[in-house]
């Protein structure tokens, strides 16, 4: 191995380690979160911490609290040991807090690590239609880098390029893991079997339903990659409705997935930067899997971006 591959290894080491110990502190988003409540306790008086959750769910759902127990999740809530499960409930508690429109979609994006809208079927809004203009942009530059042998294998298979995205992603996303370590770019890998993963890439491809900010990321990389850098992927999710990257977000189990990208991105700019887009492409897939790795050997699997449950069963086949 090049001493040059060893620096860069010991830099993707030290940035994950930095990333796993923060992530055992609090989580910045909570403390937020508390001084949105300290706020609402010096706005009614300043009154107690239980008085003030019962304010609140009488403000979220118009009647009393008929048990002690009814204003635990208040509770859970405010010291972070949970967080609202459903939109609604994020929504009628920022409504309670009387938070400013910024704060409100802070803590949709930012506590809860939402996109702002969820979209459905014959919901299509203008915002929609432009944030959908967007992803299909991006799958089409996609689509326009595929290597010339592979177009050419699926066109002689009498496969239409732009019906193979589900499964070109796939097997894109298996070669940023560890263990893809090998790729051959003018062939297609084999094909996904997951009805479930088919569907559900369906449906993100089209924005419909909850999609993850860490899934959106992981779309973003690979449909952009070699071309990517912090300034566009934070731009792309802030388009799309999600916070922008900041190295002090976290995800809500607390984990620095931000820092440990940016860190990642500011290392491929530094290396790669005046080279030719098949050499950063390289470098991308070699740091990502030893980055992987690491990650799987520390037993991190909330940091490691792009892996997700549909691999699992690649991963025990190969």
């Amino acid at each position: 191995m090049k001493n040059g591959e060893q620096d860069i290894e010991r830099i993707l080491a030290d940035l994950a380690e930095e990333c796993l110990e923060l992530g055992k502190k609090e989580r910045p988003e909570k403390r937020w979160l508390e001084q949105m409540y300290d706020r609402f306790r010096a706005a009614n008086g300043n009154m107690g911490k239980g008085a003030a959750d019962a304010l609140l769910y009488r403000r979220m759902y118009g009647a009393e609290p008929a048990k002690p127990s009814d204003t635990l999740k208040i509770r859970y809530w405010r010291t972070g040991r949970h967080l609202p499960v459903s939109r609604e409930q994020c929504g009628r508690l920022g409504k309670a807090l009387e938070l400013s429109g910024e704060e409100s979609v802070f803590l949709i994006q930012g506590c809860c690590d939402r996109c702002d809208r969820v979209f459905e079927a014959g919901e299509e809004d203008a915002e929609y239609r432009e944030r959908l203009a967007l992803l299909e942009e991006l799958k089409r530059e996609y689509l326009e880098k595929v290597h010339p042998a592979l177009q050419r294998q699926l066109y002689h298979s009498g496969t239409d390029l732009s019906r193979s995205l589900r499964h070109l992603y796939y097997t894109d996303a298996g070669s940023y893991l560890h263990f893809r370590e090998t790729e051959n770019r003018g062939s297609v890998g084999r094909h996904i079997s997951s009805i479930n993963y088919t569907s559900e890439f369906g449906r993100q491809m089209k924005l419909y339903g909850e999609i993850p900010r860490k899934t959106m990321i992981r779309h973003l990389l690979i449909f952009a990659s070699p071309f990517v850098n912090e300034k566009r992927v934070s731009a792309w999710l802030k388009r799309l409705g999600y916070l922008g990257l900041d190295k002090d977000h976290t995800q809500t189990d607390g984990s620095c997935l931000d820092r440990l990208l940016l860190g990642y991105l500011r290392l491929y700019e530094e290396c790669c930067t005046g080279k030719e887009p098949e050499e950063c492409r390289i470098w991308l897939r070699r740091s990502s899997r030893f980055l992987d790795g690491y990650l799987e050997e520390r037993k991190n699997a909330s940091l490691r971006l792009f892996y997700f449950k549909a691999l699992k069963y690649w991963e025990e086949a190969e």
